[in-house]
């Protein structure tokens, strides 16, 4: 869910390291300063952490009571190298420069204290703890401002914009909970939960730091924030944890696991998951309290970390050396021990992890349907329950995973207009009205990488893609196991891809077919149609009487239609047609007639065209709007509102031209076929 981040180390040496530094100190103290018999004071709570620049490490403690003045006292890991730094007495952070970039070193403050009389040498009072740091290498990824921006929930996201507005979409809760319905105004981080949303107000004239408001399901109190100020904020699936400015953590909702008993002392981030939590101390340890059924809350021992994110019912953190370490439940991958990379985030969803590198690189492990997850430089990620969302370099966002409750349908449209749309197995393709074409989605096998050239139609098949182009020549590319991305002579009106194979009706209305034929469907009968459609292992076409013929097949219904549509795949092959009084009729074959998720039962009423998928079937009615009818696990027969020209049912997604030629689409998005360029 979300992700926390903190660059410190603290680590106590050994006895004998102790024993060598202090005597180097007493030797090396700095002119002026003189060793006392017994300390009067000591620093306490020195903490490191890397940068602000490159070479830097900024150091922050709690001085000695009337300290005089105060040096800290660096030097290399291997011994060598030591430096003075001087600071007032009441300096309470330095930040020393001029390291060695990456370089590992050692820091000790010694404090002294007023002389006891005029003319007397300043007294020397103590030491602080040791404390070892590295270096910045190099600058850290940027993230205060990118990370919160998208923030992916149990079956809604939400996107926070330059200007702190907060848009959301995706499933909004039974009864209306209203985890998808922000409030206006603006804010400086968000984090989405299972069924609800929290994020932290912006205030005028501060960068950061706020009230938090939550808004959506609260009945376990998991969007009743308490007052006062916080720095950063993290939603769970039934309670929610955030910082306070003083890096102090509160929780609140569900402690059915005691997931809200937060630990005391100060945290550099925060993460709440299915029902535990875990943060980030200032040197780099992880703590988790809550449930451990998993052993979800029991980090590795020893591991420091430069960020955590607590999901489900697992945990990832990004080690010190920049590989990723999980633990938890690991029953799809989503845990593993050890990722090796160079990580500059990570986030833990329900069954999978998803990760950015350094150079801006994506990558998800775990129950992810072979998802393609964002192909261009990404600045933050962030995993849902069974969808993940990145905000590219660029600022764009995109959304992978599933979209039954349209999760992972961006809201802001591409400004792009459509002729046409097709959507195939687990890709799409569609024609711009300016005759060029765009496809989007998987491309395993070559399906939705296009071919040059202008079209004026295109098919979308299983894993294959057919076009006809300006000229009437048809172009297939994909997959061509079976010969069905083969690309035959002539002209063509139309062409229409299968599953495993295609057919195209020739310019005098004559129907060729090409690749599997093992049921028939690529043996098409003689005389001449009004369309042609290429389904699972069957062909259907209009005669120019308005007759249906099919092969490889069941016998279509008795009467005239306008179109016909082949669909189905694996055991549910069925076929739907628009009669040309405007009603629908769909027929399934074999399986006695069974229509076992009733893609082949449509509604009453008058279309204008429909279209047959996988397991489902949508039809544009004769006021426009479009109706969907048949399975719909991810969403793809729950069609959005609005007035289209045309739609076409895929695999697991549905994809229609609006009235205004722009495209949009629904259901399934684990290749990004449901995700418009």
């Amino acid at each position: 869910m979300s992700m926390s981040r903190a660059m410190s180390s603290r680590i106590r040496p050994a006895f004998w390291w102790v024993a060598v530094v202090l005597l180097t100190v007493l030797v090396a103290l700095p002119a002026g300063a003189e060793a006392q018999a017994g300390p009067l004071g000591n620093p306490a709570g020195l903490m490191a952490t890397p940068g602000p620049g490159v070479g830097a490490v900024t150091l922050a403690w709690t001085p000695a009571p009337n300290a005089a003045a105060q040096a800290v006292w660096s030097v290399r890991a291997d011994g060598s190298g030591s430096q003075w730094h001087n600071a007032a007495g009441d300096t309470a952070t330095l930040a020393i420069d001029g390291l060695e970039a990456g370089g590992d070193y050692w820091f000790v403050v010694i404090a002294s204290q007023p002389p006891a009389a005029p003319g007397e040498m300043p007294r020397w009072s103590g030491w602080s703890n040791f404390v070892r740091a590295t270096a910045m290498a190099a600058p850290p990824p940027a993230e205060a401002d990118t990370a919160a921006a998208i923030a992916a929930g149990g079956k809604h996201t939400c996107y926070m914009q330059p200007d702190g507005s907060v848009q959301c979409w995706g499933a909004n809760g039974d009864a209306d909970k209203g985890q998808a319905d922000p409030p206006d105004g603006a804010f400086t981080a968000i984090s989405a939960g299972y069924e609800h949303t929290c994020g932290i107000r912006a205030v005028d004239g501060q960068a950061e730091g706020g009230p938090v408001e939550c808004w959506g399901d609260n009945s376990s109190g998991q969007s009743a924030a308490p007052a006062g100020s916080f720095a950063a904020v993290s939603a769970g699936r039934a309670h929610t944890c955030g910082l306070r400015d003083d890096g102090t953590a509160v929780c609140w909702g569900s402690n059915q696991y005691g997931q809200t008993d937060a630990p005391a002392g100060r945290f550099a981030g925060v993460s709440a998951g299915g029902e535990h939590t875990c943060g980030l101390r200032d040197d780099g340890q992880v703590e988790c309290w809550g449930d451990n059924h998993y052993r979800q809350s029991a980090p590795p021992a020893g591991a420091l970390f430069y960020a955590v994110s607590a999901g489900f019912a697992h945990t990832c953190g990004v080690k010190r050396d920049g590989s990723v370490a999980c633990w938890g439940a690991n029953s799809d991958g989503q845990a593993p021990a050890s990722v090796a990379g160079d990580f500059a985030m990570v986030s833990a969803g329900k069954r999978h992890t998803c990760a950015v590198t350094v150079a801006g690189e994506v990558a998800c492990w775990g129950y992810t349907h072979s998802w393609n997850v964002a192909d261009a430089p990404a600045r933050a990620v962030s995993a849902g329950d069974e969808h993940a969302c990145g905000l590219r370099a660029d600022g764009a966002v995109v959304c992978w995973g599933s979209n039954r409750y349209g999760q992972s349908t961006l809201p802001f449209p591409s400004s792009d207009t459509y002729a046409s749309v097709s959507a195939g197995g687990s890709h799409t393709c569609g024609v711009r009205t300016d005759g060029t074409m765009a496809c989007w989605g998987h491309n395993g096998n070559g399906q939705a990488t296009l071919p040059e050239g202008s079209f004026q139609s295109v098919s979308a098949g299983d894993d294959h893609t057919c076009g006809v182009r300006t000229d009437g020549t048809v172009a297939c590319w994909g997959d061509n196991g079976y010969g069905q991305a083969f690309s035959p002579r002539g002209a063509f009106q139309s062409v229409s891809a299968g599953e495993t194979h295609s057919c195209g009706m020739w310019t005098d209305g004559t129907v060729a077919c090409w690749g599997d034929n093992g049921y028939g469907q690529a043996t098409p009968p003689e005389g001449s149609f009004k369309s042609v459609s290429a389904g699972w292992h069957h062909t259907c076409g209009v005669r120019t009487d308005g007759m249906v013929a099919c092969w490889g097949a069941a016998e279509p219904p008795e009467g005239s239609f306008q179109s016909v549509s082949a669909g189905g795949a694996g055991g549910w092959p069925h076929t739907c047609g628009v009669r040309v009084e405007g009603t629908v009729a769909c027929w399934v074959e074999d399986y006695n007639g069974a229509d076992y998720h009733g893609g082949a039962t449509p509604p009453e009423g008058s279309f204008q065209s429909v279209s047959a998928g996988e397991e489902h079937s949508c039809g544009v009615r004769m006021d426009g709007t479009v109706t969907c009818w048949g399975y719909d696990w991810n969403g793809q027969a729950t069609p959005p509102e609005g007035l289209f020209q045309s739609v076409s049912a895929g695999g697991s997604h549905t994809c229609g031209v609006r009235t205004d030629g722009r495209v949009v689409c629904w259901g399934r998005n684990g290749g990004g076929q449901a995700t418009p360029p």
